[in-house]
Order: structure tokens, then sequence, then C-alpha cells
């Protein structure tokens, strides 16, 4: 079996450094602060970090409080950063196919999703993220965060959680300009320097990524009555992420009433980039299953493409080694079984839509061996109807050919994009399913009376009108095994069941 101890003097010692300071630094209740959910304020600061990286490093670096990056560290970051800061200067990384019309922005004045939900796929952005927020949650730091609704959200109900998020920076008040932008106000960063450290590691990571596990944890027997509680894209830490949970927590606690073997699977990504204190604040401090049920639930968490952003170190060596997660032995991919199902979950972000090798080939060894229809389990999209450009799923489509050419995939579900979707059978996949709604802010711009768009035979639209911006709820999957039926329920962030389903 692979493994990947961090042996590297300037990770190690990072890793470390972390994980000694994290409780002081960084609280269990913080979540995305707003700003950093702003793209033109994340730009500004990538160029003043930038600005920074060109002074090189400064001998302070070497001290206990700061982690060690030498020159070459520097150089590189830099380069990285500066072609990251150029691309997104010229077209915006972040949530694909959500954004509203200009002219739909005109007559109904929804600001730009970038202005309030910038989830960039630029892991260099997201670092830059990781980095600020981390500095910005230090109580010694002079920018101090505040939890409050948020200035231009005011149309809130006494009581709700907040749309996106009610925590921001003090002294940075947010605005609306003439075109509905959503601006705030220039500040200076207290200590770019030390940012910028925090940057140059994180670029480090990802350049020397976690070792792939190339070897699945022995097969988990399901019972014949399994519940699988499943979410996909949910660490965020947001509020409305926090309600999913506990809705989420009310099926598990109904399937252990109900003696059956209940699973709660994450279909992956946790934000921005992975970082440890990431999984210990917007995951681990509220996955609905509790430490001291980690015998009786078994819990899995997939790669997703932000577990992978800052190299995977933390997915691997802290999230899956966090006793919930003890099944999946700090390996990506596993299969469960009962006697007319078997479960294959994969692997599609350590290759950022891929399939690292040997994945296919297990998959194609144990259905030789294993004759129960098989469901598919991913982060990555097999396909789709909104992102549709020839590379989505084309690695994961050409390794696994041999098994969805032989329909020997009955159904699969993936995360990804932040949609709830059913899609008719295609590719020989008779229930292919997107669940990637479990914790990312998005708009929905789809009217409920607007006809799908081929081949979706269902989409949630639900929605929550915020001022001018109209968000999609989030929401996650409960499957239960029944002898050759599975039972589908889909329930939204409110705990209501919006769309149910057998797949037989």
């Amino acid at each position: 079996m692979e493994r990947c101890d961090i042996d590297d003097p300037f990770l190690g010692h990072f890793d470390v450094h972390l994980r000694s300071h994290s409780e002081r630094l960084i609280s269990e209740e913080t979540y995305m602060i707003a700003q950093l959910l702003n793209r033109e304020f994340v730009v500004d600061q990538m160029e003043a970090i930038g600005e920074e990286m060109r002074r090189g490093p400064r001998p302070s670096f070497a001290s206990s409080e700061s982690p060690p990056v030498n020159a070459a560290d520097y150089a590189t970051a830099l380069e990285h950063l500066e072609v990251s800061l150029a691309r997104e200067k010229q077209q915006s990384s972040g949530q694909p196919g959500f954004e509203t019309s200009t002219s739909e922005r005109r007559g109904g004045w929804p600001a730009e999703l970038d202005d309030f939900a910038f989830i960039s796929r630029d892991p260099v952005v997201n670092i830059v993220q990781s980095a600020l927020e981390y500095r910005y949650n230090a109580p010694d730091n002079a920018l101090q965060v505040i939890d409050e609704d948020p200035e231009d959200d005011g149309r809130r109900a006494p009581g709700d959680d907040p749309v996106v998020t009610g925590r921001r920076l003090l002294h940075s008040e947010p605005r609306r300009d003439a075109d509905n932008r959503r601006v705030f106000e220039a500040f200076s960063e207290t200590d770019p320097s030390w940012v910028s450290s925090l940057v140059a590691m994180g670029i480090r990571g990802l350049r020397q990524r976690h070792a792939f596990n190339s070897e699945p944890p022995e097969a988990v027997a399901m019972g014949p009555n399994a519940r699988l509680v499943m979410v996909g894209d949910w660490g965020s830490g947001l509020p409305r992420a926090q309600k999913v949970a506990t809705a989420m927590r009310v099926f598990i606690e109904e399937g252990l009433r109900e003696q059956r073997d209940t699973h709660v699977v994450h279909l992956g990504d946790v934000y921005y980039s992975g970082w440890e204190y990431e999984y210990k604040n917007r995951f681990l401090g509220h996955w609905p299953v509790r430490p001291s049920e980690a015998g009786r639930l078994t819990c899995w968490s997939l790669n997703g493409n932000h577990d992978m952003y800052a190299g995977g170190h933390a997915y691997f060596d802290f999230l899956l080694a966090d006793e919930r997660f003890r099944k999946q032995e700090r390996a990506s991919f596993f299969r469960l079984h009962n006697d007319l199902w078997q479960i294959f979950a994969l692997d599609t972000a350590w290759d950022d839509n891929g399939l690292k090798d040997p994945q296919a080939e297990w998959i194609m060894s144990e259905l030789d061996r294993n004759p129960q229809r098989a469901i598919l389990l991913s982060h990555h999209q097999l396909f789709s109807a909104y992102e549709d450009t020839p590379e989505v799923g084309r690695t994961m489509r050409e390794k696994l050919a041999p098994v969805l050419n032989a329909g020997r995939v009955h159904a699969a579900f993936w995360g990804h994009e932040h949609r709830c979707v059913l899609y008719d059978a295609f590719l020989n996949v008779q229930y292919p399913r997107l669940i990637g709604h479990g914790g990312v802010p998005v708009y929905m711009i789809h009217r409920t009376d607007d006809p799908p768009v081929a081949p979706v035979s269902y989409e949630l639209r639900e929605s929550i009108s915020k001022g001018f911006e109209s968000w999609a709820v989030f929401g996650f999957a409960v499957l239960d095994f029944d002898g050759p039926l599975i039972r589908v329920r889909y329930v939204n962030e409110f705990g209501e069941v919006h769309h149910e389903e057998q797949i037989r």
C-alpha cells in the first residue's frame, strides 16, 4: 500500500505549525468571510501578495511563528501566482453556468454571482483564499472579523440564516455601485509577508501532491436494508450547509431506530483548498455523525478537486485519519456490497477530472468476479447537460468504456456541479444522478416552468429570494435498499422530500 509521509522540511514544519496553533487561531464556529467570496477583492489581494513576494523571503520567516520559506519557494510560488492572476483578470474562474444574463441583471438587478459566492476552480486562487482566511481569523490580527447580517441582504426574515454568509471584515464595508456590483472598501493587509509565506506553502503542497494510495480497503458488506445518506460539495461550513447536516441527522437517526445499516457519504470538496483547518472547521465540526458514533455508523468521503488544491495532504492524513472514516483506511476509492448491489466509489480528483490508475482495472476485475448490479459514486461528472464540453468526464468515460458499453453500471451519483439533476438513461447508465448541491451558494437561473435541457428528466428548482438575488436551495439524497429495489428520496435543506424515485 503506497503511503506518503510528509518529510519535506518545509511542508512538515508548516503542518506542525498549523496543527499547534489551529485552536488558538481559528474557532470551530468560524465560516467563510464575505470579502473572500468577492472576486474583485480576492484579485486585489493577489496583486498585493505578488508585490510582497517580489521582495523575496525575509529572515524572520525562520521563526517559530512563521512557516519557513526560501528563495526558490518564493520564486516558484510567484510564477504560479502571476499566471493565475493574469488569467483571472481576463476571465472569472468562478462557478460556471449559474450567472444570469446581462439583460436580466439590468432588469432585475441581481449582482454577479462572483460578488457573493466566488468559488474558484483555480487552485492558486483557492490557496490565496485559504491563506487570507487563516490570517484574518487570528485573534491578534488588527482586521477584526465580525458576524452580522450582510448589509445588502436586509429582506431576510428575523431568525433566518444568511443566504451566503454573515461574516465580514469590520473595516471593509459592503456597498453597491451603479451597475449593482457588490464592492468592498479598500483596506491594507496588516501582515502581507505572513500571508505570502502561507501562499508559498500552499503552492508548494500543490506541486508536491500527497501520494495516491493505490490499494483500496477491504470491501465492506452492507446490510440488505442498508441506508445511504449522501451529500455532495458540502464542505463550505456555511450556516445553510450546517442546516443540511441537521436535516441529514434526522434521516441518520431514523435509520438507527429502524436498525438499518446506515452509511453517510460525502461526494467530495472541502473549501477552499483542503487545508487542515478547513477540514476541522468546515467539515468535521459540523459532520452529522458524532465522533462517539464511529463504531456505530460508517462514514465515507470521496476526493474532490478542492480537496486536492493544496496537494491533498490534509484529505489523506487528517480527514481520513478521523475515526469516523476508519473503514476507508485512508484510501480514496472503495467498494460496498450486499447480495444484490455493489457500490464503487472512485477518486476522480487526484488527477483532476480523471481516473487515477489502477481504479478502472480494479472495477473491471471486481465486476468479473461479482454479478451484483453496480452503482458508481464520484466527485466529477460522467457527463453534464450544463458544463457540456468534450473534456467533462472524458477520461472516466474512456477508462470505463468496457463496463459502460456492456451496461454493467446501473446507476451513478456524482457532485462537482452545484445542482440537483436527474438524467434520463445515458451512456447505458439507467440512473445518472447529480447531487452537488450540498453547501455552495449558487443562483437559481431556471424558472419552474422552463423546459428541461436534454437529457435532464428532473431538476430541483426551488429558490430562496433575498434582496435582488434568487438562490438555489441546498440538499442531499437518502438511498434505502430493499432487495432488488432502492428507494431514493431527494431532500432539501429544510428537511422536505422534494422528489422520490425507485431504482430497480
